[in-house]
Protein backbone atom coordinates (compact mmCIF):
# COMPACT_ATOMS: atom_id res chain seq x y z
CA UNK A 1 0.00 0.00 0.00
CA UNK A 2 2.81 2.67 0.93
CA UNK A 3 4.73 1.87 -2.35
CA UNK A 4 1.35 2.17 -4.26
CA UNK A 5 0.66 6.17 -2.47
CA UNK A 6 4.42 6.79 -2.92
CA UNK A 7 4.19 5.79 -7.01
CA UNK A 8 1.20 8.07 -6.85
CA UNK A 9 2.32 10.76 -5.82
CA UNK A 10 5.09 10.73 -7.74
CA UNK A 11 3.25 10.56 -11.32
CA UNK A 12 0.84 13.26 -9.82
CA UNK A 13 4.17 15.38 -9.29
CA UNK A 14 5.73 15.04 -12.14
CA UNK A 15 2.50 15.65 -14.32
CA UNK A 16 1.82 18.89 -12.49
CA UNK A 17 5.41 20.17 -13.77
CA UNK A 18 4.82 18.84 -17.33
CA UNK A 19 3.90 22.63 -18.71
CA UNK A 20 6.16 24.32 -16.17
CA UNK A 21 8.60 24.96 -19.03
CA UNK A 22 6.34 25.98 -22.34
CA UNK A 23 9.61 27.38 -23.72
CA UNK A 24 11.81 24.53 -23.76
CA UNK A 25 14.33 25.76 -25.77
CA UNK A 26 14.89 29.43 -23.94
CA UNK A 27 13.89 28.24 -20.79
CA UNK A 28 17.19 28.49 -18.52
CA UNK A 29 20.00 30.76 -17.58
CA UNK A 30 22.35 32.16 -20.04
CA UNK A 31 25.56 33.55 -20.05
CA UNK A 32 25.40 36.54 -22.55
CA UNK A 33 29.28 35.85 -23.97
CA UNK A 34 29.28 38.45 -27.12
CA UNK A 35 27.31 41.22 -28.82
CA UNK A 36 28.06 41.78 -32.63
CA UNK A 37 27.26 45.03 -34.19
CA UNK A 38 25.58 45.16 -37.58
CA UNK A 39 27.00 48.49 -38.88
CA UNK A 40 30.02 48.47 -36.73
CA UNK A 41 29.04 50.84 -34.36
CA UNK A 42 27.75 50.38 -31.13
CA UNK A 43 24.41 52.35 -30.06
CA UNK A 44 26.08 55.16 -28.81
CA UNK A 45 27.88 55.74 -31.75
CA UNK A 46 31.47 54.48 -30.80
CA UNK A 47 33.14 52.02 -33.59
CA UNK A 48 32.78 48.82 -32.37
CA UNK A 49 32.24 45.65 -34.70
CA UNK A 50 32.36 42.58 -31.58
CA UNK A 51 31.78 43.37 -27.92
CA UNK A 52 32.95 40.34 -25.41
CA UNK A 53 30.98 40.07 -22.44
CA UNK A 54 32.00 38.36 -19.16
CA UNK A 55 29.34 39.54 -16.49
CA UNK A 56 25.73 39.29 -18.25
CA UNK A 57 22.99 36.95 -17.99
CA UNK A 58 19.76 36.33 -19.30
CA UNK A 59 17.37 33.80 -17.58
CA UNK A 60 14.05 33.15 -19.16
CA UNK A 61 11.18 30.89 -17.45
CA UNK A 62 7.46 31.20 -18.99
CA UNK A 63 6.97 34.35 -20.35
CA UNK A 64 9.70 36.70 -18.44
CA UNK A 65 13.51 37.48 -19.26
CA UNK A 66 15.55 38.57 -16.09
CA UNK A 67 18.81 40.61 -17.42
CA UNK A 68 21.38 40.90 -14.91
CA UNK A 69 24.88 42.22 -15.11
CA UNK A 70 26.94 42.20 -12.07
CA UNK A 71 30.63 44.25 -11.72
CA UNK A 72 32.37 45.77 -8.99
CA UNK A 73 30.46 49.31 -10.19
CA UNK A 74 27.65 48.76 -12.53
CA UNK A 75 25.76 46.14 -11.35
CA UNK A 76 22.34 45.69 -12.99
CA UNK A 77 18.94 43.72 -13.09
CA UNK A 78 15.96 44.12 -15.56
CA UNK A 79 12.81 42.20 -15.54
CA UNK A 80 10.79 42.06 -18.82
CA UNK A 81 8.30 40.05 -20.42
CA UNK A 82 9.00 38.20 -23.69
CA UNK A 83 7.34 36.01 -26.34
CA UNK A 84 8.18 33.27 -28.59
CA UNK A 85 6.47 32.61 -32.21
CA UNK A 86 8.37 29.66 -34.46
CA UNK A 87 11.72 31.44 -34.63
CA UNK A 88 10.73 34.69 -33.43
CA UNK A 89 11.32 36.24 -30.23
CA UNK A 90 9.78 39.48 -28.68
CA UNK A 91 11.01 41.51 -25.69
CA UNK A 92 9.23 43.78 -23.57
CA UNK A 93 10.47 45.80 -21.34
CA UNK A 94 7.77 48.52 -20.98
CA UNK A 95 6.66 47.81 -17.38
CA UNK A 96 9.27 49.86 -16.29
CA UNK A 97 8.48 53.65 -15.51
CA UNK A 98 11.89 54.80 -15.28
CA UNK A 99 12.89 54.11 -18.76
CA UNK A 100 15.76 55.97 -19.41
CA UNK A 101 18.00 53.57 -17.22
CA UNK A 102 16.41 51.03 -18.13
CA UNK A 103 17.09 51.89 -21.95
CA UNK A 104 20.81 51.94 -20.68
CA UNK A 105 21.35 48.85 -19.19
CA UNK A 106 19.63 47.09 -21.97
CA UNK A 107 22.00 48.92 -24.31
CA UNK A 108 24.74 46.96 -22.46
CA UNK A 109 22.95 43.50 -23.39
CA UNK A 110 22.70 44.76 -26.28
CA UNK A 111 19.29 45.22 -27.13
CA UNK A 112 18.72 48.98 -28.32
CA UNK A 113 14.81 49.19 -27.51
CA UNK A 114 12.43 48.73 -24.76
CA UNK A 115 10.31 46.46 -27.33
CA UNK A 116 12.70 44.26 -29.74
CA UNK A 117 12.26 41.72 -31.56
CA UNK A 118 14.99 38.79 -32.53
CA UNK A 119 15.27 35.71 -34.47
CA UNK A 120 16.01 32.79 -32.70
CA UNK A 121 19.14 31.71 -35.29
CA UNK A 122 20.33 28.60 -33.42
CA UNK A 123 19.53 27.24 -29.89
CA UNK A 124 20.37 23.84 -29.27
CA UNK A 125 20.36 23.90 -25.22
CA UNK A 126 24.24 24.37 -25.22
CA UNK A 127 24.77 27.55 -27.41
CA UNK A 128 21.96 30.06 -28.30
CA UNK A 129 22.30 33.08 -30.66
CA UNK A 130 19.50 36.30 -31.40
CA UNK A 131 19.40 37.79 -34.14
CA UNK A 132 18.58 41.55 -34.00
CA UNK A 133 18.04 44.14 -36.75
CA UNK A 134 21.35 45.61 -35.13
CA UNK A 135 23.17 43.31 -32.72
CA UNK A 136 23.61 39.70 -32.87
CA UNK A 137 23.45 38.41 -29.64
CA UNK A 138 25.65 34.75 -28.51
CA UNK A 139 24.66 33.19 -25.50
CA UNK A 140 25.91 29.94 -23.37
CA UNK A 141 23.68 28.09 -21.69
CA UNK A 142 25.04 28.62 -17.76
Amino acid sequence: MKIKTVFLLTVLLLASCENVFHNDRLDYMWRLDKVEYADGHDFDGNACDVEMKSQHWASFARDIVVLEKYGESDTCGVYGLFSENSDSIYLDFSIWTDTASICSDLKSFGIGTIKSAFRLEMSDRKQMVLSGNRTDLYFTRW
